[in-house]
């Protein structure tokens, strides 16, 4: 006991106390000032991984979009046009316009059907009515007039938007430049 007593009169040690007390003070701050950034940001508002039933609705809807939009028949191009114009918002249009634009105009000199099927996406970001989304799909190229078909893999990440009771893409990232 009597060492113990010693030891308090010491003169370093109130020091190193209050040294550590302010430093367990300020971890206590740094803590609680980013435990509320974590349930009050963005990361907080972001249901993907929460809400099943909305994101499962959403991949659902999106696929249905990207298997209508990105497949193409030069038989009946009207139909794949009308779908983009209801299908696709904002930046989107003019994404799918500049992206589609040879396979418009290859078409109907190579007879040229183009099936998309998504075979996989995932929801990076769901929040209130804006998503995020990185699709996989598979793509065939079929020449009617050299009867050849081509097969290939797609990736690209869609920002969409739920208006009118249902999703629509707003924006298109196919990680080619």
């Amino acid at each position: 006991m009597k060492k113990l007593g010693a030891l308090w009169r010491h003169p370093r040690v109130p020091l190193v106390l209050a040294v550590v007390t302010v430093l367990l003070g300020g971890l206590a701050a740094w803590s609680a000032r980013e435990a509320h950034t974590l349930r009050s940001g963005s990361t907080a508002e972001n249901v993907a991984l929460t809400d099943n039933a909305r994101s499962s609705e959403l991949k659902g809807e999106v696929q249905d979009i990207v298997n209508t939009v990105f497949s193409y028949n030069y038989t009946d191009v009207a139909k794949t046009e009308r779908a983009a114009q209801t299908l696709l918002t904002g930046k989107a249009v003019q994404q799918y316009n500049e992206m589609i634009a040879v396979v418009r105009k290859q078409a109907p000199e190579q007879k040229l059907v183009l099936t998309t099927t998504v075979t996989d996406s995932g929801v990076r970001m769901l929040s209130g009515d804006r998503a995020r989304l990185l699709v996989f799909a598979d793509q065939r190229s079929t020449r009617t007039d050299k009867n050849q078909t081509a097969y290939s893999a797609a990736m690209f990440s869609v920002g969409a938007v739920h208006r009118n009771d249902r999703w629509q893409i707003e924006n298109i990232d196919t990680f080619m430049k």
